[in-house]
């Protein structure tokens, strides 16, 4: 029997690609349950154990190719695959899954990628000459559309959404246990904020996002009477900047220091009251379960998010002294004002969208 194969970020204890992993083999078990998947992932136990799913070590090439023999589909995300901000090994890696599906007559699927930034001219010619041979791309913001667009790919194009629009909010109880275990205990009224923050590369721009990280904590705690909780998407590379930012914090914050499912993440936003977030999925958890957010938009990917939200605001980058009083007026708006109705229409919209997008994707197998 053919299969499915997926390949993204997936088996690196990243709450985001693994939220990505979960929502898409949701929508494929919803809408074809008899078809066989086998994730392609850095940590083959941990995504059998976790999805109940087939996996392969993705850097294990013999077992790829023969697990790419038996497939009718190779999916190439979601998530921010095609991009060279975190280092140049990504794009030559997913570009080179998917010619060798290629090359073994796989049928390839480019689905809600987040597309950039570019920055070496040799991967945007790779991006432009790979991905004109694929035989279906979506996208899950027009930015992405839009850079697709100005390189050349010659495949149409089509929007999609970020799959973990899809995932459902948790039940109360379910939230009730997550702040019983972490120990966030309601405190005469004082808001529960959620602090999410990633390491960025040396250089003026990573400090000035932290300093402007802190300096908001600050204020949240001193102004709000905000107890703060720090959220990691991926331990390894968010707490270094979460202990630099609450260093300078009085006792009584959390920091929470563990790989966490995607599904316990979410049910820890669910009961904030406002999260203040770098990382992209902190900010699309937050929409889903409805909480307030306030986004620091060091990346594309979360100026196209905000935008898609309608809550875009132009940030310099790196940000200024300047940035700070606008920062803490959203805080303060986004504790007093909580979700407004049309964030929870676009959430719906993305939702359905993002639905779409995985009934046209399963057409190709």
């Amino acid at each position: 029997m053919s299969c499915i194969v997926l390949s993204g970020y997936y088996g690196f204890h990243n709450v985001g690609d693994e939220a990505i992993l979960e929502a898409t083999l949701r929508l494929i078990r919803r809408y074809r349950p008899e078809l066989e998947v086998v994730v392609l992932s850095g940590d083959p136990e941990h995504t059998r154990r976790s999805y109940g799913v087939a996996a392969v070590y993705r850097g294990n090439l013999p077992a790829v190719v023969r697990t790419m023999r038996q497939a009718a589909l190779l999916v190439s995300g979601g998530g921010g695959l095609l991009q060279d901000v975190t280092g140049w090994r990504s794009v030559p890696y997913y570009l080179g899954m998917i010619k060798l599906a290629k090359l073994l007559g796989v049928r390839v699927a480019v689905f809600a990628q987040g597309i950039g930034p570019l920055k070496r001219p040799l991967h945007r010619r790779l991006v432009q000459q790979v991905l004109s041979r694929v035989d279906w791309i979506s996208v899950r913001d027009p930015a992405s559309l839009n850079l697709l667009k100005e390189l050349g790919v010659l495949r149409a194009v089509e929007l999609a959404a970020d799959p973990v629009f899809t995932l459902e909010p948790p039940g109360l109880s379910e939230v009730e246990r997550c702040r019983r275990e972490y120990g966030l205990r309601r405190e005469g009224g004082k808001p529960l904020v959620g602090i999410s923050l990633r390491r960025l590369p040396g250089g003026n721009d990573g400090a000035a996002f932290i300093e402007l990280a802190r300096a908001a904590c600050l204020f949240l705690e001193q102004q709000k009477g905000a107890r703060l909780l720090f959220l990691p998407f991926q331990t390894k590379e968010d707490l270094e900047a979460g202990r630099a930012v609450f260093s300078g914090l009085s006792p009584g914050h959390i920091i929470i220091e563990k790989n966490m499912p995607p599904q316990e993440m979410l049910s820890l936003i669910a009961g904030l009251d406002l999260i203040l977030a770098m990382r992209l999925h902190a900010l699309i958890f937050a929409a889903v379960c409805g909480v307030p957010f306030v986004g620091l938009p060091y990346d594309p990917k979360v100026n196209a998010f905000l935008r898609l939200m309608g809550e875009a605001k132009a940030m310099s980058q790196p940000p200024g002294s300047s940035e700070l009083s606008r920062l803490q007026e959203q805080l303060a708006l986004a504790l007093e004002g909580g979700t407004g109705g049309e964030i929870i229409s676009r959430v719906r919209q993305q939702k359905e969208v993002a639905q779409a997008a995985a009934r046209r994707l399963l057409t190709f197998v």
